[in-house]
């Protein structure tokens, strides 16, 4: 048995040697696309079924400072003392390694974003199946246990492959830090298929996140002649229930040879043979990137593709100055036995950041968010229901990034306590401008929890569930109000509180005077297909100097105004009501108020239907002839429409601090806090017989009933009569 295994597939600075009983050392030179038929290496089997996956939260949220504590962890010596040079690369093992290159595993897998964000793989457990560790090693003192019954001595020195192995995948000391520094370990020796079978068994007892395997066969191919000599007889047959048992839950992880031998191996393409075994496999080739910006643009191979592995096969950065014998001795290696590992302390930081999640679903996160915009892919595989992800025969599934695997991977969504879900990805509630940012501001302070395309949990700024519509500056509906109307009419009417019952809203308007002008109708005209539109009557009493005007207004408003989930129009109903003083031969003073009642467009996804009062209030001064005869400037001080009360209740997934998510019911208040004030300007006046003139200048303050935003707008209009 002993003669068919690899025992490493590393390579160092200074070359081990080896039994003649065990296959030299072996490693190959940079891998990449030779133009070959790389359809034959594709699986020739369906894809298994989706792995059933149900709605469970770990309520955890990621910021900005997270990145500025992953920059200060990279500049302490125990960050920067790990990674292997390109130099070294170049001169020892591979000369055609580019310069440009990025040699900083913990930084591109996104381990040290991990760290920062205080995910470190804490409680969880790393099985090992190798050589030789050196249990003592200050990267792995007290956080090892050793299970073996097989030589601890290789040609009269030790081998401490193992030892490498081990502490890149969970080392931490002063002057070393591995993927998963948090995590603990079980190691077992491949020396015999009795050692492969205690550690598979001990792993599944202690619930092993995953079963690292830095070695393969050196003389069994991936067929069936392979698969006989591997798990025939007695001893082989328990090694393969083994295998299958641990794989049922956990997740076997396998290096894939150095040596590009043209084909996956025995071991890291085993569920070739074995379909089911699919589900709980990752292969794991070495491979530097190159980055363009915070993106891999290229990565270079110093392992064997994936080959026939492709579909459960990822790529790592296997270069590292990882730990050697004695208890601090570290020294530079490269192999694909080393970018097995980070993947093994990827899924111990996983399942610590997601702890409702199984390993197999950790396993579809890690590949699910492997980088691959550097390759186009040969196939595709659907990892989950419904999502599908494309893979490379030399890459596999990309390179390694645990920071996308910790982030929500798909769009995201919410589930409802009645039951179903809807999606988060954009606002749930977008309000229109009465609303401003009442809703936003109920909301605050609020965690909800959603999970993404995979069902991990994520906690979620509640008020990321609604927006109100924001409007665009006041500049090209004063133009557009001032080309629509009849200027000379305008500017020669008599001053009426509420001439213009429609200013809140844009688009074209019809109006209607009865002979002796004490009646008006209105009709606010649909436009461009919108759901916009309206009709209001007045009717104005007494006489002299002082006016009233009293009236009744009914429109829909496009969804732009009144409705709370901005699908569908609301429709409001209110009584207007004007009172205008003359000053003087040519001056005047109006007061102006609406009050009404809104649907907020029926019913959301998440609110039931209700009801919200809202009103609008203006004060206008004006005075004609003021600086050439026929000419009218006023000035106006205003509160537009907006929701004054109103309240809606909605039942959500809260996440409180130190609890676990339950629903909860939210009280939504509709009405904005601060409300939008206008100072209103305009000036008319003839310019000459047949043409008319006129100025509209307004600033709002709070504009869009938002605190603090302001907009100030101007327009000049020219008529002309021909």
């Amino acid at each position: 048995m002993l003669a068919q295994f690899l025992a490493s597939l590393g390579r160092r600075a200074r070359l081990m040697a080896s039994l003649s009983s065990v296959a030299v050392l072996s490693a190959c030179g940079g891998g990449g696309d030779s133009g070959t038929d790389l359809s034959s290496y594709l699986p020739d089997f369906a894809a298994p079924a989706p792995i059933a996956i149900s709605f469970l939260t770990s309520g955890f949220t990621f910021n900005a400072s997270v990145t500025t504590a992953m920059n200060n962890l990279l500049a302490t010596a125990k960050y920067q003392n790990t990674p292997a040079t390109i130099a070294w690369i170049n001169n020892t093992f591979n000369e055609n390694v580019p310069n440009g290159a990025t040699q900083d595993p913990l930084r591109t897998s996104g381990a040290a974003f991990a760290h920062a964000a205080g995910f470190t793989g804490a409680g969880e457990i790393i099985a090992f199946s190798d050589g030789h560790v050196s249990a003592t090693h200050e990267a792995i003192t007290g956080r090892l246990t050793v299970r073996t019954n097989g030589p601890a001595v290789v040609d009269g020195e030790n081998d401490e492959h193992g030892t490498s192995v081990v502490s890149v995948a969970m080392g931490n000391s002063a002057s070393f830090v591995g993927t998963a520094p948090g995590a603990t370990g079980i190691f077992g020796t491949f020396w015999d298929t009795l050692d492969l079978t205690d550690i598979a068994v001990r792993a599944l007892q202690v619930g092993a996140v995953a079963w690292n395997n830095s070695w393969g066969y050196t003389t069994l191919q991936l067929n069936q002649q392979g698969w006989n000599a591997a798990f025939s007889g007695s001893d082989g047959l328990a090694y393969i229930t083994a295998i299958r048992n641990y794989a049922n839950s956990g997740v076997v992880v396998f290096a894939v040879s150095n040596d590009d031998t043209g084909n996956a191996g025995l071991m890291d393409g085993l569920p070739v043979l074995d379909h089911d075994l699919e589900a709980g496999w990752i292969a794991v080739a070495n491979g530097v990137p190159t980055f363009v910006g915070s993106a891999v643009s290229a990565v270079y191979l110093l392992s064997s593709p994936c080959y026939e592995s492709a579909r459960w096969c990822i790529v790592a950065d296997g270069s590292w100055k990882a730990a050697e014998g004695g208890s601090n001795v570290y020294d530079e290696t490269t192999g694909s036995s080393f970018a097995a590992p980070q993947v093994s302390g990827a899924l111990a930081i996983l399942a610590q950041a997601f702890p409702t999640l199984t390993p197999h679903q950790l396993r579809i996160r890690l590949l699910a968010s492997a980088e691959d915009d550097f390759f186009t892919g040969e196939g595709t595989v659907e990892l989950a229901d419904g999502y599908f992800k494309r893979y490379s025969v030399l890459y596999g599934m990309g390179y390694l990034d645990i920071e996308a695997a910790l982030r929500p991977i798909g769009p995201t969504a919410m589930s409802l306590a009645e039951g179903g879900e809807v999606g988060t990805d954009s606002p749930v509630l977008m309000t229109g401008t009465g609303f401003g940012d009442a809703i936003e501001m109920s909301l605050a302070g609020t965690n909800v929890a959603v999970q993404d395309a995979l069902d991990a949990g994520f906690a979620m700024p509640a008020e990321a569930l609604a927006t109100s519509a924001r409007p665009e500056s006041q500049s090209g509906t004063l133009l557009a109000k001032s080309l629509s109307s009849n200027l000379s009419a305008e500017r020669k009417a008599a001053p009426g509180a509420v001439s213009d019952p429609f200013s809140s809203f844009t688009g074209p308007v019809l109006r209607m005077i009865d002979p002796d002008g004490t009646g008006t109708a209105t009709v606010l005209l649909p436009q461009g297909g919108s759901d916009t539109m309206g009709v209001a009557v007045t009717r104005a009493m007494g006489d002299g100097d002082t006016r009233l005007d009293l009236g009744l207004k009914l429109a829909r408003d496009g969804g732009k105004m009144m409705s709370l989930g901005g699908q569908d129009a609301a429709t409001m109903a209110s009584v207007t009501l004007g009172l205008t003083q003359k000053l003087g031969e040519t001056g005047f003073l109006s007061l102006s108020g609406e009050f009404g009642v809104t649907d907020l467009g029926g019913s959301t996804e998440i609110t039931g239907a209700t009801t919200a009062n809202f009103n609008a209030v203006k004060l206008s001064v004006g005075q004609g002839d003021l600086f050439a005869k026929g000419d009218r400037f006023t000035i106006g001080l205003g509160l537009p429409v907006a929701i004054s009360s109103g309240s809606a209740m909605t039942e959500l997934p809260v996440l409180r601090e130190g609890a676990a998510m339950h629903y909860e019911d939210v009280t939504l208040d509709l009405s904005p806090d601060d409300r939008q004030l206008d100072l209103e300007m305009s000036y008319m006046a003839p310019l000459g017989k047949n043409m008319e003139m006129k100025l509209s200048v307004i600033h709002s303050d709070n504009f869009g009933n938002r605190a603090g935003v302001t907009d100030t707008s101007g327009a000049i209009a020219f008529a002309f009569k021909f």
